[in-house]
C-alpha cells in the first residue's frame, strides 16, 4: 500500500530462520517437511480446517474440496452468477451516489463466499446479509489473530461466541436440507447431479470417511466463508488505489482501464503482487534438515518464509519491481502475482475465482477475468472515484497493511452533485 509499510507480527518468537527470495519461498513452500504454523492462535476456529491440516489429513481433505474448483466451476461462476449478485449489491449503492470499498468488497463476496462454503440464504434479505458480513468479519478476525493488535483472548471468546449463532441461524437449517438431499441420493430417489456443489455437502457426503464431527463441519465452513470474503474485500481495495494513483500518473491509460479486459486483468495481478494477503508464511520444522539457502533448521524450528522478498525478486519482476507496473514483462515460467497465492499443498483455492485464469499475458482466447478484476470493471464503468471530502485510512486493528476505510463516490458526477453530494 503506497503510504503504508509492510508490518510484520511484533509477537516476540524463538529467531525463526527467514527463507527469503523467489525461487527459496517456493521451494520451501512446497516442501512438506515445514508445517502450517501462522494460525495456530485461534484453534476455536482454525482447529484442523484445512489450512491447518497437514499430512495424509490434509491431502484427503484437499482430495475432496478440491473438485469444486475445478476450471469448469470458476467460469460457470464468472458468467451465470456473480453478476446478478454483483448489480443487487451494486444497485443501492449507486443510489447513494457513495461507497466505503472495504466494506462493498466484503458484502459483494459474502454471497460468494456462501455459494461456495454452503451456507443458504431462504430470506433473500439485507438483514441476513446484514448478519452473515458481521459473523464473517469476526471469523476474519479470528483466523488473523496472529496479526491481531487487540487483546488474543477477548478476540477467542468473541469468535466462539459468533460461531455459535452461525451454526444456529445458518449452518444447522443449510445442513438439514443437504443431509435430506443425500438422503434421497443414497436410496437412488434422486441423482447425485442434483446435489447442491458446495463444502458444505461435500464435508457432509464424506463425514465418515474423514473422520468429521459437528464442530469439525463447523469451523471448515466458516474458514471458507471468511477466506473468500476477506481476502477479496482487502484485494479489491488495493488494486482500486494502485488504479487511482497509475491514471493519475498516466491519464493516458484511464479509458484503456475502462475498455481493455486484458489490461485491468494485468493490473489487478500486478496488484496482488505488491499486496498479498500476508506478506510472510510462518512454517515450522517437522523435523531436522537444511533450507533451500542451507540453512539448517531442527525439528519444532520455527520458519519464515518472506513472500514480500519473493514478489519483489529484481531478477524475475525487474528493477522497478518494487513500484507498480501493469506494463512488466515477466517469463512464461512465473506468475504474474507471484506467490501472492501460494503455491504447492497450500495453494489457495480461490485463486482462478478471484484472479481469473491464467496470467493475463497475450493471448488470442478471451480471457476468465476473475470476480477482483469484474468488480473493478464495474466500479469504473460506474465512475467510482475517491471522496475527495473523505480521505482513506488504514486499518489499525491488524498489523497487515490493510485499508480500514476507502471511501468512494459513485455515479455520474452531474447525478451526485444533484443529490446535494460534493466531490
Amino acid at each position: 500500500m503506497s503510504g503504508q509499510p509492510i508490518r510484520f507480527c511484533s509477537e516476540s518468537m524463538n529467531a525463526p530462520a527467514k527463507v527469503t527470495g523467489y525461487q527459496h519461498a517456493h521451494t520451501a513452500l512446497c516442501d512438506r517437511r515445514l508445517v502450517q504454523s501462522m494460525y495456530g492462535e485461534c484453534d476455536v476456529l482454525m482447529e484442523r480446517v484445512l489450512l491447518t491440516l497437514h499430512g495424509e489429513p490434509h491431502a484427503c481433505r484437499r482430495a475432496i474440496e478440491w473438485k469444486l474448483f475445478r476450471r469448469d466451476f470458476a467460469r460457470y461462476y464468472e458468467r451465470e452468477v456473480y453478476p446478478v449478485t454483483l448489480a443487487q449489491t451494486l444497485a443501492a449503492y449507486l443510489d447513494q451516489g457513495r461507497l466505503d470499498l472495504p466494506e462493498f468488497g466484503f458484502r459483494v463476496n459474502i454471497n460468494l463466499s456462501a455459494d461456495i462454503a454452503g451456507i443458504d440464504r431462504p430470506e433473500g434479505s439485507e438483514s441476513e446479509t446484514d448478519a452473515l458480513v458481521a459473523f464473517t468479519r469476526k471469523f476474519s478476525e479470528g483466523a488473523t489473530l496472529f496479526h491481531s493488535t487487540r487483546e488474543k483472548e477477548v478476540v477467542r471468546q468473541e469468535v466462539a461466541d459468533a460461531l455459535a449463532q452461525f451454526n444456529t441461524r445458518f449452518l444447522t437449517p443449510s445442513k438439514r436440507r443437504r443431509e435430506a438431499i443425500l438422503e434421497k441420493v443414497a436410496r437412488g430417489m434422486q441423482s447425485e447431479d442434483q446435489a447442491p456443489r458446495d463444502i458444505l455437502t461435500v464435508l457432509l457426503a464424506n463425514r465418515d470417511d474423514q473422520d468429521l464431527n459437528d464442530d469439525m463441519i463447523l469451523r471448515e465452513v466458516a474458514f471458507f466463508m471468511q477466506a473468500g470474503a476477506h481476502s477479496s474485500a482487502n484485494a479489491l481495495t488495493h488494486a482500486f488505489h494502485e488504479l487511482e494513483q497509475w491514471s493519475e500518473a498516466h491519464p493516458e491509460d484511464r479509458i484503456r482501464l475502462k475498455t481493455d479486459d486484458r489490461f485491468l486483468q494485468r493490473c489487478v495481478h500486478e496488484s496482488l503482487r505488491l499486496h498479498p494477503a500476508s506478506p510472510v508464511a510462518w512454517r515450522e520444522a517437522s523435523e531436522s534438515f537444511s533450507l533451500p539457502d542451507g540453512t539448517p533448521v531442527a525439528a519444532g524450528d520455527s520458519v519464515l518464509i518472506d513472500l514480500m522478498s519473493a514478489n519483489l525478486e529484481t531478477s524475475l519482476f525487474g528493477q522497478d519491481a518494487a513500484s507498480f507496473n501493469p506494463n512488466r514483462e515477466v517469463a512464461n515460467r512465473i506468475p504474474t502475482f507471484g506467490l501472492t497465492f501460494g503455491i504447492g499443498i497450500h495453494t489457495c483455492f480461490g485463486r482462478d475465482i478471484a484472479g481469473g485464469l491464467g496470467n493475463a499475458k497475450d493471448s488470442d482466447e478471451a480471457p476468465h477475468l476473475g470476480t477482483l478484476t469484474n468488480l473493478l470493471k464495474s466500479l469504473l464503468q460506474h465512475d467510482a472515484r475517491p471522496d475527495p471530502a473523505r480521505p482513506p485510512v488504514a486499518d489499525t486493528a491488524t498489523e497487515r497493511p490493510n485499508w480500514g476505510s476507502y471511501p468512494l463516490l459513485v455515479g455520474a458526477p452531474q447525478s451526485v452533485q444533484s443529490t446535494g453530494l460534493t466531490r
